[in-house]
């Protein structure tokens, strides 16, 4: 069940009359730019309509590509040229346009446990196997994906691609470790893995800037760096980038998709290039920050009062998510039963292993609840945990 994105399964996890959700990963819909976004839509339809309206270059609208470069240069220093960027019909689109390209049914994704259950749903439906490596505190456990790295190939096996979400992950909140970026890479390079980096949270940083990405760190051409404007604008704009090696974007440039389709969304891309040009996105995303931010600690705040001392998580340094690990003998799928019935909804965490899940954990997302129902909710589900039932 698509929580984050389907519409059935939105009006689903609305529950009962009153109840408070921590279902929904999304955006609020009170922080979307609608004028703002309303008044580029126009003028590029009143002053260009028929190049918004025409199909557009296969790398994407030229003039969004430069924004997108010169932004990432901007807070990252990173240098990028034009040929290192391909604008894409949000992540997902890219995600499963890289599935299509570089990996055949049949192949392993080894993948974070938790991780984004859709991406799992996804790699499947390309007839890849994922399979899990364990996390932590500070994210992907090196030693752990090269035993499993060692495993698989004493076994016959060699997995085709590592998927990432290295910050503010969706569901946990963690954030990889600064330190253990590069030895990811080391391993990714000596087994020849492609690695997906999932950074579409990258900007909703609450306290400090994260780490260098994936990307930046990349010296063997292995990262494909995916972005998105669904958590900054709107997810309705299905719109986002892929950064990584020339090689493999010029791939990704002349494939079918593009071929016979064009660029990605040109009228939106048009629209949303607009929009950012007259610097509008900036002030935008520290906006979300704050109030983001605020949800946050609203959360975090509320755990700490209302939550039994058995119960634990990991503050997020950015993002939408809480983790939080239910001590034995509570499971997660009953503990939702009986929240539910106290008027708070949340997920049980089981649909985010790639493997057998635990059956311990509980995805509880911010982004969606103000901050006094949040507060409100937090106080009835730690009443649920002190009572069992």
């Amino acid at each position: 069940m698509n929580t984050d994105y389907d519409p059935l399964a939105s009006v689903q996890a609305a529950g009962p009359p009153g109840a408070i959700s921590f279902i929904y990963g999304l955006p609020d819909p009170d922080t979307f730019p609608v004028k703002e976004l309303s008044a580029a839509f126009d003028e590029v339809l009143q002053e260009k309509p028929a190049l918004a309206l025409q199909y557009g270059p296969e790398q994407g609208y030229g003039p969004l590509i430069d924004y997108l470069q010169e932004k990432i240069d901007r807070d990252e220093g990173l240098g990028l040229t034009r040929a290192t960027l391909i604008i894409t019909g949000g992540a997902s689109q890219a995600i499963d346009h890289i599935c299509t390209l570089f990996t055949q049914s049949g192949d392993i994704v080894l993948t974070e446990t938790p991780s984004y259950s859709e991406t799992m749903q996804l790699f499947r439906d390309h007839g890849l196997r994922p399979l899990q490596i364990p996390t932590d505190e500070g994210g992907l456990q090196v030693e752990a994906l090269c035993e499993r790295l060692e495993h698989l190939i004493q076994c016959g096996e060699h997995p085709r691609m590592l998927y990432v979400i290295p910050c503010y992950q969706n569901p946990t909140g963690i954030t990889l470790a600064a330190d253990r970026r590069k030895a990811v890479l080391e391993l990714a390079d000596r087994y020849g893995l492609l690695v997906v980096e999932d950074d579409v949270y990258r900007d909703l940083a609450f306290d400090r800037p994260p780490p260098p990405s994936l990307y930046a760190l990349d010296e063997h051409s292995r990262v494909l760096r995916v972005g998105s404007f669904s958590k900054l604008l709107s997810p309705a704009l299905r719109l986002g980038w892929t950064m990584g090696p020339e090689e493999l974007i010029e791939r990704m440039i002349g494939s079918g998709l593009r071929c016979m389709g064009g660029g990605a969304n040109p009228l939106t891309a048009n629209a949303v290039a607009t929009y950012c040009q007259q610097g509008l996105l900036e002030p935008h995303i520290e906006h979300l920050r704050r109030v983001y931010r605020a949800r946050r600690d609203s959360m975090l705040e509320a755990l700490e009062v209302h939550m039994p001392e058995t119960v634990c998580w990991t503050p997020p340094k950015g993002g939408f998510f809480v983790w939080l690990s239910l001590p034995p003998p509570f499971r997660a799928i009953e503990v939702v039963k009986w929240a539910r019935q106290a008027g708070v909804l949340a997920l049980a965490g089981d649909p985010f292993f790639a493997e057998e899940p635990t059956g311990q954990f509980l995805r509880l997302a911010f982004s969606y609840v103000m901050s006094a129902k949040i507060a409100e909710g937090i106080e009835a589900l730690g009443k649920v945990l002190v009572t069992g039932c």
